[in-house]
């Protein structure tokens, strides 16, 4: 970086010039300015910059907006700006994994009645960070800065900031006050305030609650909750690599298919050893209703987190995503990479997903997620020097260092007059936990024969019948003669409702007024029964709704197609909740009303119908009510959810309920050993603290108790029976009995 772009440097420039103006400017004198030195934190290079008195610098900063005219900032909430860059530059992230698409450093800004900056940024960055602070603070005083993470990729510019906005107070655990010694010559100890577990922070409408996450992926590491906007600030968890180019949300791309696997290489890479506290960061959100993930790098997500938080659960539990092979091999002369080029065809041919990678060309970064990914793995190598080729043996050490567990392992080796390869590979490997190798290594000697290739077919077959053990079942053979049709009894014939979700029909919420009140309820049953002018439609409505009760009475209804964006909180407020007991519209922020003078849903929904009762039904259990269509708007583009895609993507996954093992935890890292004793002389092998930074968890056996789950609202009914009783209904949703599946708890 030349000099002359160095932010310190252009920060000289920039004070030097308001020297000279400043008695224009303000009609005051100024003392000689005091010269401290800076920039120290990278240890190569010091850059001395220009420090005015505390009360001069901080009206400068607030009274010469014309700083900061250039920006690029995004909007997250009304009160919540994105101040945070991209960097394109930048070819090798932590000087180890390559970023193609750039990186983005992500740090956030509060405008409550307190003016809160979530993290800095890298410095190379800096000035275009510093930039969108101060224009998004527009003259305001910069009150808190919040320090979630260290690392100097979001805390190199801390000192910087101090000096531009010095009545800032730092908000920050322990550890982190214990770094910013560390890092930087500045004194910021006068500055900061210490939290713990739990504690909050009011800035007016906003309170901030405190939640420590060590060694996701560093030890002091903590997360922030805003409460009144549900935001989780989650650090480096929930990142990815790659520039934003413009966006900020998740749901502006298409995250799952253009970004997954940068995704899962920034996590396994970065965070993957420490599966275990990811965990445990895990089970602290799982009590928070999240609305918006802020994490430092890449997208802000608000909708669909689910399908995201999922793959975490994955990968932080060591859970391969799909049952294939990660195939890896170091060749030098080609015939150790024909050998692999073999194994993978007689893979696939058996149906067997394949992923396959040089480890001369690609880096390792890749092969590790893919090794995170993937169920099986492959590793074929030459030996060289007596042991394993350079490139394969850095692979296995990064690996073995990110502790991947309980993957089945097959091995090839090559070695013209020593074949070696094989046994140290086994040596390195066998330091995963739950690693299992499931066939005998394949040794070539130069290059493959045609015993070679029996070895390979046997190698195939190990690895594909223990992905798929029913590969080779033979279809039983077909009757001798055609026999007369099995007679079928009345009690053999079953109705599987899951079949019904194959239907693609949606999710609506329905409305009515009576008397002056408003009423609504979720359905699944609104659908055109006929073409004609006026068109008709029919909805269908469990008795035991109040909602039901209510159409009965007015003789006309409002139905709002909800779209795939529509939060699980929604479902909750209409559906798990009955309008005897409350008002559903109490709380609203809005009123939105179609002709009839019935409400709609104007938010998460595509579009809204105005229908007149013509007749009704009674079902039974539901009523059915045909009306015709008075009215409709057309409210958005955004897909239709079906009920499908509520079960798959909108209705929170439940946790497994885990038991709790008798054991010692580090309250540095978090790392967790079983055991009812501690050796004097052990020493955590994250954070290498002793004995002394251990505290004793005492065993939690968890009885599972059987019952039965509601597959609308997920409600668990305790139960130690074949079925629930036939008249049962849900008391959270009101559904029945067919809408509950086995399940314990």
């Amino acid at each position: 970086m030349c000099q002359s772009s160095h932010p310190l440097t252009r920060h000289n420039i920039m004070m030097n010039y308001i020297t000279q103006v400043i008695k224009t400017v303000f009609q005051a004198p100024i003392e000689n300015p005091v010269m401290n030195v800076c920039g120290k934190s990278q240890g190569d290079q010091s850059e001395s910059i220009t420090v005015f008195p505390a009360n001069l610098r901080y009206n400068l900063i607030s009274n010469i907006k014309e700083v900061a005219v250039m920006h690029c900032t995004k909007q997250v909430l009304s009160d919540l700006l994105w101040v945070g860059a991209d960097d394109r530059r930048l070819t090798c992230f932590e000087g180890v994994y390559g970023v193609p698409d750039g990186v983005s450093y992500n740090s956030y800004l509060l405008l409550d009645e307190k003016t809160v900056l979530f993290d800095t940024v890298d410095k190379a960055v800096a000035h275009t960070f510093f930039d969108n602070v101060a224009y998004g603070l527009n003259g305001r005083k910069l009150d808190y800065l919040v320090i979630h993470h260290m690392e100097p990729d979001h805390a190199a510019t801390i000192e910087d900031l101090i000096y531009r906005y010095p009545d800032t107070t730092i908000i920050c655990n322990d550890k982190i006050k214990t770094m910013l010694a560390q890092y930087f010559d500045y004194d910021m100890s006068g500055m900061i305030q210490t939290v713990k577990e739990g504690d909050t922070l009011s800035t007016g409408k906003h309170e901030l609650t405190f939640v420590m996450a060590p060694m996701v992926h560093w030890p002091e590491v903590m997360m922030s909750y805003d409460k009144t906007d549900k935001i989780l600030f989650t650090a480096d968890a929930f990142g990815t690599f790659g520039a934003l180019n413009g966006h900020i949300f998740a749901d502006e791309v298409d995250f799952m298919h253009d970004w997954l696997d940068e995704a899962r290489r920034y996590y396994t890479n970065i965070v993957g050893k420490y599966g275990p506290q990811v965990q445990t960061v895990l089970k602290k959100a799982s009590a928070l209703e999240i609305a918006y993930v802020c994490p430092l790098h890449g997208f802000v997500w608000r909708s669909h987190f689910g399908d995201f938080l999922e793959k975490y659960n994955q990968w932080s539990t060591y859970t391969p995503e799909i049952k294939g092979v990660c195939l890896a091999y170091a060749s030098v002369y080609g015939h150790t990479e024909n050998m692999a080029n073999i194994l993978a065809a007689k893979l696939v041919d058996r149906g067997i997903p394949v992923e396959m990678f040089d480890t001369s060309v690609i880096p390792a970064s890749f092969i590790v997620a893919s090794a995170f990914r993937n169920s099986h793995l492959v590793f074929a190598a030459t030996t060289y020097n007596a042991g394993i080729f350079v490139t394969m043996e850095n692979l296995l050490h990064d690996i073995v260092a990110h502790n991947l567990k309980n993957r089945k392992i097959a091995l090839l080796e090559n070695g013209s007059w020593g074949p070696m390869s094989g046994k140290l590979m086994k040596d390195l490997l066998s330091k995963l936990p739950g690693a299992e190798f499931i066939t005998d290594t394949v040794t070539i000697k130069s290059s493959p024969k045609a015993a070679t290739l029996d070895q390979l077919d046997a190698m195939a077959d190990a690895i594909a019948l223990d992905i798929d053990p029913h590969l080779y079942d033979k279809p039983a053979a077909a009757p001798a003669a055609v026999s007369e049709p099995a007679v079928v009894t009345k009690a053999e014939i079953s109705v599987d409702p899951t079949a019904f979700f194959k239907f693609t029909y949606g999710l609506e919420i329905l409305t009515t007024q009576v008397d002056g009140k408003d009423y609504g309820c979720v359905i699944n049953s609104a659908g055109q029964a006929a073409d004609g002018d006026p068109k008709t439609v029919t909805i269908s409505v469990i008795n035991k709704n109040h909602t039901a009760d209510m159409i009965k009475k007015s003789g006309k209804f409002n139905v709002s197609i909800l779209t795939e964006e529509a939060p699980y909180s929604l479902f909750q407020h209409f559906g798990f909740q009955s309008g005897r007991d409350v008002d559903k519209f109490a709380d609203a922020d809005y009123n939105d009303r179609l002709s009839n003078g019935i409400r709609y849903i104007p938010q998460y929904t595509n579009a809204v119908f105005g229908c007149e009762v013509i007749q009704s039904v009674d079902l039974g259990k539901s009523t059915l009510f045909i009306a015709n269509v008075t009215e409709t708007k057309v409210l958005g583009k955004d897909p239709s959810a079906t009920y499908a895609y509520y079960h798959a993507h909108i209705k929170p996954k439940k946790a497994p309920v885990t038991e709790q093992k008798e054991g010692w935890r580090c309250t540095i890292c978090g790392f967790f050993i079983e055991g009812k004793d501690l050796p004097d002389d052990y020493v955590c092998p994250l954070c290498k603290h002793g004995k002394d930074a251990f505290e004793y968890v005492p065993g939690v056996k968890v009885e599972k108790k059987k019952g039965f789950i509601c597959k609308i609202c997920g409600y668990f009914e305790p139960f130690d029976g074949p079925e629930l009783p036939a008249d049962y209904e849900c008391p959270i949703c009101k559904h029945g009995r067919d809408d509950f599946e086995p399940a314990e708890q």
